[in-house]
């Protein structure tokens, strides 16, 4: 089954009061998975927190996965309207190739900071489950294109020979540099603990030197 196939398995309501119930399912076990860390909860505790019985539950979804995947959807809808719109603002915005790069570096990292909480995890679970793997990847291409399109529109500023290249090779540094600090796909333990804003800086200022420095010739 497709990740397409599978997410339109859920029994979305028509009605307004079953809407509201099917809301508060959603935001409850957000609410837990966001507080743990972990998509380590319980349909009893959904249906507690969002006030609805385990037969309302189950008459939206099958299972808890086909909940946890529901959910990932609705966040994921959140982070990329969010990202997407950041994309566009640094693009119309900057005058050169180096300031977009410093607004892009800064609304990817704080935008992922926002939502860490709720991503985390979504990344952790994406491991043993291909459902929530391939939304993931879906997500993550579209603001990857997003981004390396807005610093295309600067390609006369690039100066390694192969700009689509290298623009793809800087957000893979950015996102992976980024979820590392957040500890995205692992436990928070394993999360940098350096400074943030350096962090920051730092990339921004690496990623506009690779694209503006010509490679040294052998």
């Amino acid at each position: 089954m497709n990740v397409e196939t599978k997410i339109s398995a859920v029994r979305a309501p028509q009605q307004g009061r079953s809407r509201a119930s099917f809301e508060r399912m959603l935001i409850a076990a957000e609410e837990l998975m966001s507080e743990r860390g972990t998509d380590d909860f319980t349909l009893n505790e959904v249906g507690k927190r969002g006030k609805v019985s385990i037969g309302s539950i189950y008459c939206r979804f099958d299972s808890k996965d086909d909940l946890v995947h529901a959910v990932q959807t609705r966040v994921l809808e959140r982070v990329n309207a969010e990202q997407l719109a950041m994309v566009e603002s640094a693009r119309t915005e900057a005058s050169d190739l180096v300031i977009l790069v410093d607004r892009l570096v800064e609304g990817t990292a704080e935008s992922l900071r926002r939502f860490a909480d709720v991503t985390r995890p979504f990344m952790i679970r994406a491991s043993t489950d291909t459902v929530v793997a391939a939304q993931g990847k879906a997500r993550y291409a579209e603001i990857a294109d997003a981004v390396c399109a807005a610093l295309l529109e600067h390609s006369a500023e690039i100066a390694q020979p192969d700009a689509e290249r290298a623009v793809h090779s800087a957000y893979r540094i950015l996102y992976s540099s980024i979820a590392r600090y957040l500890g995205f796909g692992s436990t928070m333990g394993s999360a940098w603990d350096g400074d943030w804003q350096i962090l920051k800086e730092d990339l921004a200022r690496m990623i506009a030197a690779f694209l503006t420095t010509s490679p040294r010739i052998a």
